[in-house]
């Protein structure tokens, strides 16, 4: 409408021949500009500055709203990186404790072994000990006999008398008895 103004202005200044200023203040115009932009501003805040506004009032909520829900996010994120984080730690702190569980079961089964091994082998010594102070006792017994044997036959073979052999033996016997001194 403005430009038509101007346009139908501009076409009277040429037909009358005087050229057209648009910074002359024209009194009348300016009634009209008044009125017809109060007019049109009506229609244009309903229809065009009120979409327009409200376009960007929504466009600013949903901004608002995302980063809202932005800040919620980073505050799940870091709650769940936190609580993940404990879990963890408690994990690492379980794994020691059974490393160090296990480790003084392997020390203690160790040492049980050990001294089992040394119990066995004391035993084993024991043993092997009793075993040879029967077996020496055993051949001591034998030797006692078959020097009482040898001690009987010579000293029979030396008297050249009928002594019976139990006298003998135990003649014998008692030298022996006493460390081979005599009475």
């Amino acid at each position: 409408m403005l430009s038509d103004l101007i346009a139908a202005r501009t076409a009277a200044a040429l037909a009358e021949g005087s050229g057209f200023n648009p910074f002359e203040f024209v009194p009348g115009a300016a009634v009209w500009t008044i009125v017809i932009f109060g007019l049109a501003l009506v229609p244009m805040w309903k229809f065009v500055f009120g979409p327009i506004t409200k376009a960007l009032d929504d466009r600013d909520k949903k901004v608002e709203d995302a980063l809202a829900a932005a800040e919620r996010a980073k505050k799940a994120a870091d709650d769940q990186m936190a609580a993940t984080r404990a879990e963890l730690d408690k994990a690492r702190q379980e794994a020691r404790q059974m490393v160090a569980e296990a480790t003084t079961r392997a020390e203690r089964q160790a040492q049980d072994e050990l001294a089992r091994a040394r119990a066995e082998a004391d035993r084993q010594l024991a043993k092997a000990r009793t075993e040879i102070d029967a077996q020496k006792r055993k051949a001591l017994e034998e030797i006692r006999k078959e020097v009482v044997e040898l001690a009987v036959g010579s000293a029979g073979a030396i008297l050249k008398r009928d002594v019976d052999d139990a006298a003998h033996r135990r003649m014998v016997e008692d030298f022996l008895a006493h460390g081979g001194q005599g009475r």
